[in-house]
């Protein structure tokens, strides 16, 4: 027998394990460090920092990739993998299997097993059961995205942690009733690009802060995250949309994380309906934009409202960098 997961052990991931020890050594990392970060022994990072960083983006040149794909899921891996490795996981897990799924490592193993030349196993797509609902929902992500990744100003409120846009059945109760993009939409290009399709259970942090929303406002059955600042505020008040802020305690000891979820349902039940929730984050927690809705499509209209006229208020000023 001949898997692809042959390729993963192999290849696949080894680099990719390269590529982030190189970056958390080049930014300080000690070797006893990175070796716990990566679930890894001392002697196997001083082993891999003793070869060429070339080596290993070779290698996944070699197995299909572009050097703006590798980039891109290294920096994502980075931002995860000292605080979140679970996260990180799933972005490297949900990589690979897009990857899969597009025959972008067909070549490859057709080189290595050359008996496989007919196959087409990984590019069948999943058949799944889905009631109509959940199907509805992945079609309005599909959809959503499609409309993320068509429109190239959006780049310019997409904060350092990537995006990612869920949506709900109407009567969830667990994270894998709501639907995300499993390792985000980051910036490939210049353009935001989703890093692998919308499926159930594909977000965690935003499917908590949407489950806590629905306990005071049960049509609310989506939300996205852009990045906080002044100038988004501006434009999110100019938009004349329905905006709060959290307001939260950091200094009482509990997860941040957890405290901004809780804080974002506070406003819900504080003041009602809601478009927009302002979050100033923390430490180790970037400030976040969150935008609510009915559908995934809604919320998407309304980011890029706020990106177009975010993107009007920086060019008016002649700083707009994108």
């Amino acid at each position: 027998m001949m898997p692809p997961c042959e390729m993963m052990a192999k290849v696949f991931l080894p680099a990719i394990r390269g590529l982030v020890a190189y970056e958390l050594y080049s930014t300080g990392y000690s070797q006893l460090k990175i070796a716990s970060i990566l679930g890894l022994s001392q002697s196997a990072i001083s082993q891999i920092l003793s070869k060429s960083k070339d080596t290993y983006i070779k290698s996944l040149v070699d197995l299909g990739l572009r050097i703006d794909e590798i980039t891109s899921l290294t920096k994502l891996i980075l931002r995860d993998i000292p605080q979140d490795p679970v996260r990180a996981t799933l972005t490297l897990y949900s990589f690979w299997m897009d990857a899969l799924s597009r025959g972008i490592f067909c070549n490859y193993h057709r080189e290595m097993y050359p008996q496989l030349s007919t196959c087409e196993i990984c590019l069948q797509k999943r058949i799944e059961l889905q009631d109509t609902e959940r199907t509805q929902v992945l079609a309005n992500l599909e959809r959503a995205v499609k409309i993320i990744e068509e429109t190239r100003y959006f780049v310019n409120i997409m904060p350092q942690v990537a995006v990612n846009v869920v949506e709900s059945v109407k009567d969830a109760k667990t994270i894998e009733d709501i639907a995300g993009i499993p390792g985000r939409i980051v910036i490939l290009r210049d353009r935001p690009k989703a890093v692998s399709r919308p499926e159930f259970g594909g977000s965690r942090h935003l499917a908590k802060v949407l489950l806590n929303v629905k306990k005071y406002s049960s049509n609310v059955n989506s939300v996205i995250n852009l990045k906080f600042d002044e100038v988004i505020e501006e434009a999110v008040r100019s938009l004349g949309l329905r905006y709060s802020e959290t307001r939260k305690n950091i200094a009482t000891g509990r997860d941040i994380e957890e405290l901004v979820i809780e804080s974002i349902s506070e406003e819900f039940k504080r003041i009602g309906s809601l478009d927009v929730v302002f979050d100033r984050g923390g430490h180790g927690l970037e400030p976040n934009t969150y935008v609510f809705g009915e559908d995934s499509i809604k919320v998407v209209e309304k980011a890029l409202e706020i990106a177009k006229k975010y993107s009007e208020i920086k060019s008016t000023r002649g700083s707009l960098t994108v």
